[in-house]
């Protein structure tokens, strides 16, 4: 690990340090330490998991939004490297750290002391330059709308198409064009860990319009903020949720039909928190759906939640389907 000083306006903040206006970009509750969080000190987190796992073990003020929050900040520490985050995650934020001006950045690299100065030089040979690194790409489901989605960096798949998330799509829209009745009332949709809003949003606009009503739910700020600009760019009504715990109370048995595409780390325990949230969200009757690549490592996480299983193969991943009893 190099903590390295680059001064973006070529002088040190000169307040004592318990003064300093400290933004901590890009550390989690385990990189944190007291002396870190000495003065006035903000963090700055993009998923609202990070933020609550500071607030609980820290108790110190942090932020989550899509974008770096406005200063002034005397101080900005930027902890990145490969194994921290994407690089062009990093690039992007350290372009935003720039365009804040702070007194003095501090930069707390993981990873080899070359791809710390390849970043470094990205902003240093031309500071002026603002790049975008807003992607589009374009997705489609059988007899639908070809649309173009908006992503941003630290977003799940921020610049391709996620496979599973196509074959759920395909699978659900297929399903419920299937069965969709003469004047159906409006189904209510809830997508889980949405990412830009992928299979929500195919789902809804493969329907009549006004067919389905879409709750869409992340916990990555840059996520929800991509799902609610591609809700609105495609006129789809849709509610968006920043959340680590699933829908609000509110909601619960409300959602004809559940999508989601756990992740498929940490033993499934995310996974978990998509079933359980599926199992309360959803009316008698209805319908949760996931994707997994190997129905063997999430069915049985399933059946604790939902006992009947279908297994639907599409595009080389398991699509499983149960209904709530």
């Amino acid at each position: 690990m190099r903590r390295d000083s680059h001064n973006e306006e070529g002088r040190a903040a000169d307040s004592p340090r318990a003064l300093l206006r400290t933004l901590l970009v890009g550390y989690k509750a385990a990189d944190l330490s007291a002396k870190l969080l000495e003065g006035d000190v903000t963090c700055h987190v993009l998923d609202i998991y990070h933020r609550h796992a500071i607030e609980k073990v820290w108790h110190a003020k942090c932020i989550c939004s899509p974008h770096l929050p406005e200063g002034p900040w005397d101080l900005v520490r930027f902890r990145t490297g490969p194994k921290v985050m994407p690089g062009e995650l990093s690039l992007d934020l350290l372009q935003e750290i720039h365009l804040l001006k702070p007194g003095k950045l501090e930069i707390d690299f993981v990873g080899r002391e070359r791809d710390r100065n390849d970043l470094v030089s990205k902003i240093k040979d031309d500071p002026g330059r603002v790049r975008s690194f807003r992607a589009e790409w374009p997705a489609s489901v059988p007899g639908g709308e070809r649309l173009f989605f908006a992503s941003y960096p630290g977003c799940f798949c921020h610049r391709r198409l996620d496979e599973g998330g196509l074959a759920l799509a395909e699978v659900v829209s297929r399903e419920l064009s299937t069965h969709q009745p003469t004047n159906p009332p409006t189904r209510q949709l809830l997508d889980m860990g949405c990412g830009c809003g992928l299979v929500g949003l195919l789902v809804a606009k493969s329907l009549p319009s006004g067919a389905v009503s879409l709750v869409m739910v992340d916990s990555h700020a840059r996520a929800v903020e991509a799902a609610k600009e591609n809700a609105e760019r495609f006129g789809v009504e849709a509610e968006t949720v920043l959340s680590d715990d699933g829908t609000p109370a509110r909601m619960d048995g409300t959602f004809d039909v559940f999508v989601g595409n756990p992740p498929y780390y940490s033993d499934y325990r995310i996974a978990d928190v998509f079933l359980e949230t599926a199992k309360r969200a959803l009316k008698p009757g209805g319908v949760c759906y996931t994707v997994c690549k190997n129905a063997a490592g999430l069915e049985p996480v399933q059946r604790r939640y939902f006992p009947d299983v279908e297994v639907i193969p599409r595009r080389g991943y398991a699509v499983l389907k149960s209904v709530k009893a």
